[in-house]
């Protein structure tokens, strides 16, 4: 049965085969210098005989340091594997080439860790780099977004400015048109009235006849210059603002012509006639009614009275006033 040692006895083990093994050599060594001395004779060409002493004890001395070399590397191997022992007992034991070959392969190993520890750090260097860049790419890129969705909300609110032109001059496009038909007519009555004129004087008309179609017409002329001042008028009016007639006698006709508007009336009870008139379907509007699109809507009063129009359109709204009005900005439901 194999006996078991523990790591501390198998060094001791170790330890004493060197003690005995380095006291052998030198025993060896003390015998060849008595077994010279016994042999030596001086007599005889000492110089010959001290050279050849020489000699020999210095190569005994040789083998000696080497054989203690390779002890000493065995022992430095046992102490980094663990191992040791030896006889029918131990472990087996290493070689001298086999230690050296061990110790030259820590070596290449620890080189090698050097190497990739700086293999590593040179990596880290690099990813740390292309954090940098990347985290200024990100920020410039959103530096980039940041100002294209400046440039389309610039071009948004231009679109919005355009509509709102645009709007204006279709608006001033269907005023000149009325007022050139209102021309129109005025021309056409001058043109009949000059006519009979004509026709009366070349002709010895009656005079009579003459003032009548005279007077009738400087009537007619009061009166489309009286129908004139009454037309209505374009006027744009801002979100949230309320048109309301200028004096308490005074009532209003407008018509929504874009946007979006709804009445406003402190009489919100429905069956009291008192909110506004929707002229075209005959509908009473009360506080909060929508307006419709191109319809002819009547404020009864005007002053202090509180029924009005409030437009409810972001972009505004444009609507067709007949009558005198004041406009009030931000007025509260």
């Amino acid at each position: 049965m194999r006996q078991t040692f523990t790591k501390s006895e198998k060094k001791q083990r170790l330890v004493r085969r060197v003690s005995f093994m380095t006291a052998l050599f030198l025993s060896a060594l003390l015998s060849f210098v008595v077994y010279g001395a016994v042999l030596y004779d001086s007599s005889k060409d000492p110089v010959v005989a001290y050279s050849a002493m020489e000699s020999y004890v210095s190569g005994q001395l040789a083998s000696i340091s080497a054989k203690i070399e390779d002890m000493d590397q065995r022992l430095a191997v046992v102490e980094l594997t663990g191992g040791g022992g030896g006889g029918s007992s131990g472990g087996a034991s290493m070689s001298s080439e086999g230690a050296k070959q061990l110790l030259a392969r820590i070596t290449d190993l620890e080189t090698g860790l050097a190497e990739a520890k700086s293999e590593n750090a040179a990596l880290r260097a690099q990813l740390e780099t292309a954090k940098t860049e990347l985290s200024e790419l990100i920020s410039e890129l959103q530096t980039n977004y940041d100002s294209l969705e400046t440039e389309i909300t610039s071009i948004k609110d231009s679109i919005s400015s355009i509509k709102t032109d645009l709007s204006k001059v279709k608006t001033n496009v269907t005023t000149l048109q009325n007022n050139f038909k209102q021309i129109s007519d005025i021309s056409t009555k001058l043109e009949t009235v000059t006519y009979k004129v004509n026709a009366m004087t070349s002709a010895g008309g009656d005079i009579t006849v003459l003032k009548k179609d005279v007077a009738a017409l400087q009537k007619s002329y009061a009166d489309l210059l009286e129908e004139m001042g009454q037309l209505y008028k374009a006027v744009y009016v801002p979100y949230n603002a309320t048109v309301f007639a200028k004096d308490a006698d005074d009532s209003l006709v407008l018509v929504l012509r874009t946007g979006s508007a709804a009445a406003v009336s402190p009489y919100n009870e429905a069956g009291t006639a008192q909110g506004l008139n929707d002229l075209s379907d005959g509908n009473e509007l009360y506080n909060g009614d929508t307006l419709t699109l191109f319809h002819n809507i009547l404020i009864p009063r005007g002053g202090s009275d509180g029924r009005g129009v409030k437009v409810t359109s972001l972009e505004g709204a444009y609507l067709m006033i007949g009558g005198d009005y004041v406009i009030v900005e931000n007025q509260a439901q």
